[in-house]
């Protein structure tokens, strides 16, 4: 056999392409294993929402977030502390790990590549995008995936966000329960203590909570009761980023708003 050669999802033809099942599969199969050897991997993204919400799929579908591929990788988080074994485990499960990604990267981020899924992407200890989101001590809520409210606070911290990942947003927030603790659902408390301490996080959040609003009107798929359950958590939760007492540095940089960036600008490879 030939040596694997790395190719993005999109470059790969439909009649290649491994089906939705393959991926929801695969993606469980390797938590399992790397929890046999103390290892954690936590899935992100719509895979997670499927494992999350199997009874909102067809919804999933009928919002058109999904296209035809359904997945295009595998999204985990995992502890940066694990990153030296998770090179050799993920060979040994049949995924080379792409070099230039990790040049690129560097610690931060591998991807890894295999004939039953194109890409499987490690985001290692934080989602370190436009805005941070830390997975450090918090990868043991759910024995499969990210929690809830790191689900949702990946979303809200997308300055430029887009039609999937806004409907993503609103899956989230109609299927998941709003509570103070990560076990129950959306953490609360944890969510308005994050805004707390960072003006930017806070305003991209806030704006983004708005848009969701805006956007599920044009869902067609989305009842007027989802809509007003996504819209009643969405107040609920700028109702409580709103009364959060803040930190001296928030202030301070809130004087200055927009004026000045208050967001990391990133570029994604491929």
């Amino acid at each position: 056999m030939g040596e694997k050669v790395f190719r993005l999802p999109k470059d790969i033809p439909l009649e290649e392409y491994p089906s939705p099942e393959t991926y929801l599969e695969e993606a469980r199969r390797l938590v399992d294993q790397a929890q046999l050897q103390g290892l954690v991997l936590r899935v992100m993204g719509p895979i997670a929402l499927h494992y999350y919400f199997p009874d909102h799929v067809d919804l999933y579908r009928r919002m058109e977030r999904l296209g035809e591929r359904v997945f295009t990788d595998i999204d985990y988080a995992a502890y940066g502390k694990h990153r030296g074994k998770l090179v050799p485990f993920f060979a040994a499960h049949g995924y080379d790990f792409d070099k230039d990604t990790m040049m690129y990267f560097g610690q931060d981020r591998h991807i890894y590549f295999g004939d039953k899924i194109p890409m499987i992407d490690v985001f290692y200890d934080r989602l370190d995008m436009n805005h941070m989101v830390d997975y450090r001590d918090r990868l043991e809520i759910h024995p499969y995936c990210v929690s809830l409210t790191d689900l949702l606070l990946q979303k809200l911290q997308i300055v430029e966000i887009n039609d999937k990942d806004l409907k993503d947003a609103m899956l989230l927030l109609l299927a998941g329960e709003v509570h103070e603790a990560d076990e129950a659902g959306i953490n609360l408390l944890y969510l308005a203590k994050r805004m707390a301490d960072d003006w930017g996080f806070f305003h991209t959040s806030t704006t983004n909570l708005g848009r969701v609003k805006a956007a599920m009107e044009k869902v067609a798929a989305l009842s007027t009761e989802m809509r007003r359950t996504i819209g009643g958590k969405a107040d609920r939760i700028l109702e409580a980023i709103e009364a959060e007492p803040k930190s001296w540095g928030w202030k301070l940089r809130a004087r200055t708003g927009t004026k000045k960036i208050w967001y990391k600008e990133v570029t994604d490879w491929g």
